[in-house]
């Protein structure tokens, strides 16, 4: 399964190669800086860790005190994002800095951070990976959505996969929210 999943993956991260508008080929390095600009906003979502009930449960238990948990949970938070523009195109680079809660719907407050770095294109596609942090430990997400801009308002859609590793068992993620230029 993890093959596949990989796969998937690899095939959405390069899909916007199909995408991409044609040049010249030749490289042109600009001599004006590199214009920027930052954007915030609220996150909201839910997901899922791909273990049983009874496991997620006792591990809980070894963070908080009460239960029954369960391994679905909402997310709330916040998203400050760098916008680096490539060229004269709204292509960019993006820095993500997330900060969410996850768990309040079970009296639990599970707080998150993620730095995530990615690429956008002037399609709205959008990927990236980055370090995730909680109280459980320190993992590795990935993700891919797309966002919708309008009225100077960005509308974004992602999903997020966190790697497992020794501390995190396999998990998936569905966010939206808004975000504002910041002037």
């Amino acid at each position: 399964m993890m093959k596949k999943f990989v796969g998937l993956i690899f095939i959405g991260l390069f899909s916007s190669l199909l995408f991409a508008e044609e040049g010249d080929g030749k490289f042109a390095p600009s001599k004006k800086e590199v214009p920027a600009y930052v954007v915030f906003g609220p996150r909201l979502g839910a997901g899922m860790v791909f273990q049983s009930q009874e496991e997620f449960s006792e591990e809980m238990r070894n963070l908080f005190s009460g239960g029954p948990y369960y391994p679905y949970y909402s997310v709330f938070g916040f998203n400050l994002e760098w916008r680096y523009l490539l060229g004269e195109s709204s292509d960019h680079f993006a820095l993500q800095l997330l900060l969410m809660g996850m768990g309040v719907e079970q009296s639990i407050f599970i707080p998150v951070g993620a730095l995530m770095m990615g690429y956008r294109h002037h399609s709205g596609f959008e990927f990236g990976a980055g370090p995730l942090a909680n109280v459980g430990g320190i993992g590795v997400v990935i993700a891919m959505g797309y966002t919708y801009v309008r009225n100077g308002v960005y509308i974004p859609f992602n999903i997020a996969f966190q790697i497992p590793n020794y501390r995190f068992k396999p998990a998936i993620t569905v966010l939206g929210g808004f975000n504002f230029r910041i002037e």
